[in-house]
């Protein structure tokens, strides 16, 4: 797992991924508690989404940064492999673009619709979410399937290996 030099770096990240988590609960609690009674279900589900995606900047966005230091020079490599770079930023920004469009839903366009067909909204801009992603990815993933081989093979031998010595430790203990 985390051991080393990785752990040493995590720094503040727990304690503050912790504190926003709870916080973002708090948050929650107090808005459905005190606030939800004044707006229509669908302007909730707005200011709940909006309030996952801020959470999700918050945490996301800082513990990438981390991962991005953390990684070995050896697995860079997988950003030289043509349409991975293109395929990765897609996979980042048509999620959160889904989601604004989502929250922009539920504020100003949902009220009119009956609970089922805002149900339908939301299922189908997951479903195509799901789709382009799938699409871009399964096309890549075939034509680079063996490059995608030999690093899952690499991958799985270091997770086995922290296991392992996981294991071991809590043997000594």
């Amino acid at each position: 797992m985390i051991e080393g030099k990785h752990k040493k770096d995590l720094g503040l990240k727990p304690s503050v991924s912790i504190i926003a988590c709870v916080g973002w609960l708090i948050f929650i609690i107090l808005w459905f508690a005190f606030y939800a009674s004044g707006y229509t279900w669908e302007k909730n589900l707005a200011i709940l989404l909006l309030s996952v995606l801020i959470l999700f900047l918050l945490l996301g966005g800082m513990w990438a940064l981390w991962s991005l230091r953390m990684i070995p020079k050896s697995e860079w490599e997988m950003l030289k492999i043509k349409g991975f770079k293109w395929r990765i930023a897609t996979s980042i920004v048509l999620p959160f673009l889904a989601i604004i469009f989502l929250i922009s839903w539920f504020w100003y366009y949902a009220e009119p619709y009956t609970v089922w067909q805002n149900i339908a909204v939301l299922f189908v801009v997951l479903i195509a979410i799901g789709g382009i992603l799938g699409a871009i990815w399964t096309r890549w993933g075939m034509k680079h399937s063996d490059k995608m081989e030999k690093f899952g093979e690499e991958f799985g031998k270091k997770i086995e290996e922290a296991v392992e010595g996981k294991d071991k430790s809590e043997e000594d203990d």
